[in-house]
Formats: structure tokens, C-alpha cells, sequence
């Protein structure tokens, strides 16, 4: 009974676990494209072909316009990377469609893609007539997007040389001055950009200067005014006292003011007070006159 139960079983199960195996199998395959690490595996799950160029022009932009045809079916992704193994870009796509950033793919035996130089080759100098040897060819089942294409290993590259011949693309006049306008440009747009910033702050510079020495002429006049202000007080101050001393003098001076009481007077030195009168004061008898340089002081 249980061994019939087990053949059960396994008999409902073997379908399950092949069609588990056939998913797995896909996504390693899928994965292969992705990572491109193994190129054994790389060139048995996707097949290269060969392509034949027919013309190469330049468009407005400085591309090259690649056009030419070749066995692979419709739909199959066109593939272009430089043949420069000691390059950066060695093994990444240049190719995109002529009309978007998308994959390049055969059409009826033919195909049409364009190869920007810079994406091609990584560079910093290129000379007008220079000749780039790329590599061009249709790759099947490719399932990546144009955007998140990874570039073909090393390994597998070395495996893609063996099937496929290189192409020359020459470096034009009319690329180099596309190119050295884009320099320029660049060059102008970061110039006027510092020009730009180094005006702004000379005008901030000055408007500082000019409101530090607004601030500073303005506490100078502050300062001039209220010093003035302390001088006509202090002034006005001693005016008063000196007008009151003589004041003071001239009254107590009078003789009728002195004969206008029998009481002893004292006699205090001008230029002192009651507070400061000691050793320049004397108590005078009554009918005695005021001493010169002296002013009475009745207590």
C-alpha cells in the first residue's frame, strides 16, 4: 500500500519538478546575459553573427551612421564595442537606433545604428583622420534594455574575435569641430559663470565697504556731537558757577549788606566753598570789611 502510495506520488511529481528545473535553467541563462561572466556558456545561449557595412556617415551630432546587412533574423540586437582591449570601454556597446536611445536591431536583412565616439572609445584627445577599429556584430537573445546593458566580459570578447572581424571608422573634420565647439562652449559657459560669481561678490565687497564706512562717518558724528554737547555743558556749567561766585561776591561785598547785620561773617577765599573753606576762611567781628580776594559767607 505504501509503495503504491510512493509511486503515486513521484508520478504527479515528476512534471513539477521539470517544469521547476526548465525555470531555473531559463533564469540561469538569463543571468548569463546579464553577467556575461562564462564564455563558453555566453556563445552557447547566444549566437553571434556576422554583419557586412555597406556606408558610414556622420549626422549632425558628430555620430557615425553605420548601414549594412547581414544573415541575422529580424529583431536581433546589433552589437558595436571597441577592438582596443587595453581601453576602458573594451566589451561595452556604442550602438544604439538612429532615432532614440534604444537597441539597434536587423530588419529585413538590414540594419542602420549609430556610434557616438566618445561612448565608443574612452579618450580624451582625438585627432581628425584617427582610425577606430570596432568590432560590429548581431547578438541574439539579448533580454536586457539598451540602458542597462552590461558590457560582454573579457573572456567572452576574446571568444566574439574569433567569429567576427573588425571595422575602421575615421575620426572626420566636421566630428572634431562638433566636438571643440561643445569644448568651447563649455569652456565660455564656466568663464561667464566665474565672471559672473566674481561680480556679484566684488559688488557685495563694495556695498560693505561703503555701508561700514557710512556706519563708521555716522558713530564719528555721533560722537563729535555728543562731545560738543559735553562742552557746552561743562561750559554752561562753569558759566553758572562763576557768574554765581561773583554774584555771591558782589552781594556779600556791599556795604549794606555787611551793615545789615551785627553777627561775626565768614570771609571765604574765592574760588572755594563752605565744603572746601578750611585754611582759606576767617570768621570776621562784626563792622570788619571783607578781605580783598575774599567773599562773605553768613552761617
Amino acid at each position: 500500500m505504501n509503495r503504491n502510495n510512493s509511486k503515486a506520488l513521484n508520478h504527479h511529481l515528476s512534471p513539477i519538478i521539470i517544469f521547476l528545473l526548465s525555470i531555473f535553467v531559463s533564469f540561469s541563462a538569463f543571468n548569463t546575459v546579464q553577467s556575461n561572466v562564462d564564455a563558453s556558456t555566453f556563445l552557447t545561449k547566444h549566437k553571434i553573427y556576422k554583419v557586412k557595412v555597406a556606408s558610414v556617415k556622420t549626422d549632425k551630432k558628430a555620430k557615425w551612421i553605420v548601414k549594412g546587412t547581414s544573415k541575422a533574423p529580424s529583431g536581433t540586437k546589433i552589437y558595436a564595442t571597441t577592438a582596443d582591449k587595453q581601453n576602458a570601454n573594451y566589451g561595452a556597446n556604442a550602438a544604439q537606433s538612429t532615432k532614440n536611445k534604444t537597441w539597434a536591431t536587423m530588419k529585413h536583412g538590414k540594419f542602420s545604428l549609430a556610434i557616438n565616439p566618445h561612448v565608443l572609445k574612452n579618450a580624451t584627445d582625438y585627432q581628425t583622420n584617427q582610425h577606430f577599429k570596432v568590432y560590429l556584430f548581431a547578438v541574439s537573445k539579448l533580454k536586457s534594455s539598451w540602458a542597462n546593458s552590461n558590457a560582454i566580459s573579457a573572456s567572452a570578447m576574446h571568444d566574439i574575435r574569433s567569429k567576427v572581424s573588425s571595422n575602421k571608422l575615421k575620426y572626420t573634420k566636421s566630428q572634431s569641430n562638433y566636438y571643440q565647439y561643445l569644448a568651447a562652449k563649455a569652456s565660455s559657459k564656466a568663464a561667464s559663470e566665474s565672471i559672473k560669481s566674481s561680480s556679484s561678490l566684488a559688488i557685495v565687497s563694495s556695498e560693505s565697504v561703503a555701508r561700514a564706512a557710512s556706519e563708521s562717518a555716522s558713530r564719528a558724528s555721533s560722537e563729535a556731537i555728543a562731545s560738543s554737547q559735553a562742552a557746552v555743558a561743562a561750559d554752561s556749567s562753569s558759566a553758572a558757577q562763576q557768574a554765581q561766585s561773583t554774584a555771591a561776591a558782589t552781594d556779600n561785598n556791599s556795604t549794606t549788606n555787611v551793615n545789615s547785620t551785627n553777627r561775626a561773617k565768614w570771609a571765604i577765599q574765592n574760588g572755594y566753598t563752605w565744603a572746601t573753606r578750611k585754611g582759606h576762611s576767617h570768621i570776621i567781628a562784626p563792622g570788619q570789611p571783607l578781605p580783598d580776594g575774599y567773599y562773605w559767607q553768613v552761617p
